[in-house]
């Protein structure tokens, strides 16, 4: 499955460099994006400011950009509260979590217990390190983080994201065994340096389920293997 992303900071999408706030590959209207995507089975939405304030901001953006794609998206970005993760849910199909579980691991069991089959875990990460609060901190090791995880498994999905080369094309960066990652979920989705259809096949014969992609929507060439 090849899932477009919708990143968005100040109402408005972009396509961040490595995660660098004003470095941006692509700035647009989100909206437009979401019918573009309209047929995509799938969109992954990120709320770059709520990643950086540890609370949903662009809600009303997203309200509308979900509503265009029936709920069929998996939303992100500072969920991390209860409340948070009870609107994600209102809107896209399925909440994705990555700074919750490293921050406060008795809330994050207790909404995994809850919601985990609508759940999706986001492991992003560079050097080895985890990164959490919008990528500006280290949390634990990718192996540490692993095994914290599979305390509270299973979840619908897990997300790995290769930051360092997130927004460059740069390539498939796997630093998962995704065979590892399958005791926490069914379904594992690789992001970051994806450039064309060369690297989608090789995120595929890792093992992955699906790519999340973004670059490769602005800047590198997909034509060969989308049909939405």
């Amino acid at each position: 499955m090849i899932i477009p992303s919708i990143d968005i900071e100040g109402g408005k999408a972009v396509k961040r460099v490595k995660g660098q706030r004003g470095v941006y590959v692509y700035t647009g209207d989100p909206v437009q994006l979401a019918e573009k995507f309209r047929r995509a089975p799938l969109v992954h939405v990120v709320d770059l400011d709520g990643a950086e304030a540890g609370k949903p901001v662009n809600v009303d953006t997203i309200r509308e950009v979900a509503q265009i794609l029936g709920g069929r998206c998996q939303l992100g970005g500072g969920l991390r509260s209860a409340e948070a993760v009870e609107v994600a849910l209102s809107l896209c199909r399925y909440a994705v979590v990555g700074s919750l579980p490293f921050k406060n691991w008795p809330l994050f069991a207790e909404i995994a217990e809850r919601y985990g089959e609508r759940l999706a875990v986001s492991l992003d990460y560079r050097a080895g390190k985890i990164l959490i609060g919008g990528w500006l901190e280290e949390a634990l090791t990718i192996e540490a983080a692993v095994e914290l995880l599979s305390r509270a498994a299973p979840y619908a999905t897990v997300v790995v994201t290769a930051v360092e080369i997130e927004g460059t094309g740069g390539g498939v960066k796997a630093e998962v065994d995704v065979r590892t990652l399958r005791r926490l979920a069914p379904r594992v989705y690789y992001a970051g340096g994806v450039k064309n259809c060369h690297d989608v096949e090789q995120a595929l014969r890792l093992g992955f389920d699906g790519v999340i992609v973004g670059y490769s929507l602005y800047a590198g060439d997909l034509s060969q293997c989308i049909d939405w």
